[in-house]
Formats: structure tokens, sequence, C-alpha cells
């Protein structure tokens, strides 16, 4: 299985091609988020583990919501390493997710 690592830093880059110059540059340390985020999806985890028991007891035919919180996990730790990249005829905008 796979390690799930989230990513550490977004960097955002705006330039404008009118003015030649070197734009704006916003650098999200994403990492700093971690505790809290750990915090919420420990939360979630329980109660979605509590909620898929109680319908699997009552006979419901959908209980699968813990999958469906690991499979989110899951797809934020694959957002690593997208570069975007959006040209327009005035602006160029850069994302690096890392």
């Amino acid at each position: 299985m796979n390690a799930v690592l989230w990513p550490l830093v977004i960097d955002v880059r705006v330039q404008e091609r009118a003015t030649d110059k070197r734009g704006v540059r916003i650098w999200f340390p994403f990492f700093i988020l971690w505790p809290l985020l750990l915090l919420l999806v420990a939360l979630v985890l329980v109660v979605s583990v509590i909620v898929d028991l109680a319908l699997l007891a009552s006979g419901a035919r959908y209980h699968r919501y813990t999958l469906l919180v690991l499979s989110t996990m899951r797809l934020l730790s694959q957002t690593r390493g997208i570069h975007a990249h959006v040209d327009s005829d005035g602006s160029l905008v850069t994302v690096d997710i890392y």
C-alpha cells in the first residue's frame, strides 16, 4: 500500500504580459494546516465507522462511508506533483503543488 502524504507547498505565480515584470508569487505552506486536518480527518473517520456499523446492523444496502473518507484522503494525496499553466491574452498564471 502506498503512503498517504498530503501536499506540502502550493506555489501560485501571476504575471501580466503587458508589463513584463516578475509578477506576484504566493507561496502557501500547506503543511502548517496538517495538524488541524489530521484532527478533522480522525473525527470524521470515527463518525463514519460508527455510521457504517449502525447501517450494517440495520440491514441497509449502502454502508461504505468509511471507504469514502479513506478514498478522499487518497485523492488529496494524489494532488502532489500537479503543475497547471493558464495562458490568456493579458496574463500568465502558474500553480505548482509540491
